[in-house]
């Protein structure tokens, strides 16, 4: 489209916009029902469709197996012949199916008639012939639409490492060098896994947290004051070289997908990640599991909630400007802002939940450890219930702590200062993790579960399972200590991806050499190790361990691979994603993230550009399709841009090339009959010099602005008719 005639404007005056802050959030008890029946009642808060969550859990991880980014096909082709069946690698149907979720209106109401999916394809690391895909699905904000709210997950899981072949086709069966080491390495690759726990879950939940927000909004009357994101992080599960994932889908978003200017940042970002094993499920339903103690008194599963910390920390120093530290000083304010409406989201949550279900959950399997035969004993067929959902397990099962691993995709938007969270279920034995009660040996205690589940998506099901390169530190190391003295050298190779230590203390590293009652690695040390803590080869899944499959989920997290059918979930499974996603879509629905405004009437203008920093190039393309009329329609709109260089154009989508280098202050008009919807984007074009423009941050303008911009957009329209005809 080609830009019109120069049009004499106004300079108009500017307003800066502050920040909404969250508001306390009000809880009721109501049960999920369906979504069409929730619509017709008023209702204070979000309320999760338990139901509906499990049930697509269960659809994904019975349709779309091992789903590896880069190595299904043509993305932008679902008939391409490298598309795999998705039994074999079901990455394309899941993203299929999962904006198909997403934009469904049926099921989520008439707010999912403004959702637009848009595909963010990029090429990740280590030769893979296609591209990955940050999808994501947007809803504009109504009143404060340059402020972002991005909920998120992980859909990929743990690819194959290239040289499998050539150790099946060695000739050896030594598991360091042979057959025996591919056999481990295609057990860690998830094959033929449904990635049920690692990936789905927090996919699932995130799209459970969409609809109950969606229906809330419709049954208020009300519309979100900020844009909505919600986004598949891709590529997450790749390996670095020692062994931990590369979390390449979440950099590439941070980096590439988060605009330079005052509009289109982020006030919040939510990450769903491994769910299921959490609170308030007991670890295989049960107070007996892995100890034989008088009475059991294992307590439930541990729910992780990393946050933003208020202070830079191990995981994200401070070294001066620029640094991940010195970016979550920068935004102090917010951040702490944020962590006081997380901890109020959570404990509102815990008491909605506590309400519908009478404050307790059932135990579901009556078999215990120590003992044959069932307990109590004898059984009386009712499952035994535990007190649940109490502000005091809430502070000692689910307490909103510092994130101080950064291990998760959460790290690329933390180290630019975002308030934001990953939530997750058990990953590696801790002190959090280990299901022992507390009057348990210490010894006996301390002994690691390594592996069991999570990161590692695996579990082990009794003593002495197999765990390749299994040994302990000789002695204690420092920080910068490349050699590491260890009891036992065995299975141990140059090359080897390591982890040393548990809980917060783990580190990650590559084996460079193996000497003498010690090896040598590739990288320093940076935290301190006290002697006889786990030295191990990170593997993940060895001989022994089962597939983290649907069935496995609904055991560990209830003790039965599911409920009354086999589509039904286990109560204590479906209660450990429901709770997260509650609190969850609570504090998405506060003042301080999406908040809630009347639904719009008329025109709700927005825009997004290609690509969305223009660092390199003076060709900007503008796209409204994002924009929607009152009822959700795109029918009708009209639509016309000023580009912020004195020009104009005409058209929902249109490319723009600029003659230098400028911080462009970009407006969108969008017109049906006499309504009118207005949004302006500050867009950097080729490292322009200078402050940008003083724009607010929700792209909105003052009143004496608007009439300026309405009118220049009438005769800018008048133009381009003259032009056409």
């Amino acid at each position: 489209m080609k830009a019109l005639p120069r049009i004499r404007r106004r300079r108009w005056p500017v307003v800066i916009a502050c920040v909404a802050v969250a508001v306390p959030l009000s809880v009721t008890a109501r049960g999920p029902g369906s979504p069409a029946a929730q619509a017709l009642t008023r209702q204070p808060t979000p309320v999760i469709n338990a139901d509906y969550l499990y049930d697509q859990l269960y659809a994904m991880a019975k349709a779309y197996s091992y789903r590896i980014s880069g190595a299904d096909g043509d993305p932008r082709n679902a008939a391409d012949p490298f598309n795999l069946p998705p039994t074999v690698n079901g990455w394309q149907e899941l993203y299929t199916h999962w904006k198909a979720a997403l934009t469904d209106a049926k099921v989520n109401g008439q707010l999912a008639d403004f959702a637009t999916a848009t595909d963010h394809y990029f090429r990740r690391t280590g030769g893979y012939r296609f591209d990955s895909n940050d999808a994501e699905v947007t809803i504009p904000g109504a009143t404060c639409p340059g402020q972002r709210v991005l909920l998120a997950a992980h859909p990929d899981e743990t690819p194959v490492p290239s040289d499998v072949a050539e150790l099946i086709d060695s000739g050896t069966t030594s598991g360091t060098t042979g057959f025996g080491a591919a056999r481990r390495h295609i057990t860690d690759s998830n094959l033929g896994n449904e990635g049920a726990y690692d990936g789905l879950s927090g996919v699932a939940v995130t799209i459970g947290e969409y609809n109950a927000l969606l229906r809330w909004y419709a049954a208020n009357r009300t519309y979100p004051k900020r844009t909505l994101k919600v986004t598949l992080l891709d590529a997450s599960r790749g390996k670095t070289g020692d062994g931990r994932f590369s979390r390449e889908g979440s950099a590439y978003y941070a980096n590439n997908l988060v605009p330079s200017g005052p509009q289109g940042q982020y006030a919040l970002f939510a990450n769903m990640d491994s769910l299921g094993l959490d609170y308030p499920a007991r670890h295989l339903g049960t107070e007996f599991y892995w100890n034989n103690v008088t009475g059991g008194g294992v307590g439930p599963w541990f729910t992780f909630i990393k946050a933003t910390p208020t202070a830079p920390n191990a995981a994200y120093p401070d070294t001066g400007a620029g640094s991940p530290g010195a970016s979550i000083a920068a935004n102090a304010a917010a951040i702490g802002q944020f962590r006081s409406d997380l901890q109020a989201a959570v404990l509102a949550g815990f008491a909605q939940q506590g309400a519908k279900y009478g404050f307790s959950v059932p135990l579901e399997n009556p078999l215990r450890y120590n003992q044959n035969g069932q307990a109590p004993n004898p059984y009386s067929g009712v499952a035994p219930t535990k007190p649940a959902y109490s502000a005091a397990e809430q502070a000692q099962y689910s307490p909103v702590r510092d994130d101080t691993t950064a291990l998760e995709d959460e790290q690329a938007f933390i180290d630019k200062g975002i308030p934001g969270f990953t939530v997750a279920g058990v990953k590696n034995s801790n002190a959090d993790e280990n299901p022992y009660a507390p009057t348990v040996d210490p010894t006996r205690k301390a002994t690691p579960v390594v592996g069991y589940a999570g990161n590692q998506t695996t579990f082990q099901l009794g003593n002495g399972t197999p765990q390749p390169g299994m040994t302990t530190t000789a002695g204690a190391t420092s920080p910068g200590a490349s050699t590491v003295p260890v009891a036992v050298t065995t299975n141990l190779t140059a090359g080897q991806p390591i982890f040393i230590d548990t809980g917060d203390n783990t580190e990650y590293g590559q084996i460079q050499a193996v000497g003498t009652g010690s090896v040598t690695l590739v990288r320093p040390l940076t935290r301190a190790h006290a002697s006889g803590v786990p030295f191990t080869v990170n593997e993940n899944q060895p001989v022994g361990y089962l597939s983290d499959s649907i069935e496995h989920l609904n055991y560990f997290a209830a003790g039965a691979p599911h409920g009354l059918r086999p589509q039904q979930p286990t109560e204590e499974l479906q209660r450990a994603l429901e709770l997260p996603a509650q609190w969850t879509s609570l504090l998405l629905a506060g003042d301080g993230a999406l908040g809630a405004t009347a639904a719009p009437r008329g025109p709700v203008a927005y825009f997004e550009t290609t690509p969305v920093k223009p660092d390199t190039t003076r060709t900007v393309t503008f796209d409204a399709g994002f924009s929607r009329d009152g009822e959700g329609s795109t029918r009708g709109l009209k639509y016309v841009w000023d580009f912020g260089d004195g020009t104009f154009g005409v058209g929902e989508r249109v490319t723009h090339t600029y003659s230098a280098p400028i911080y462009a202050d970009v407006k969108l008009v969008v017109l049906k009959g006499h309504d009118v919807g207005l949004y302006r984007q500050a867009v950097a074009v080729e490292h322009p010099s200078g402050a940008a423009p003083a724009t607010n941050a929700c792209g909105t303008f003052t009143p004496q602005e608007r009439t300026s911009l309405v009118a220049a957009a009438h005769t800018a329209l008048a133009a381009a008719k003259k032009d056409g005809e």
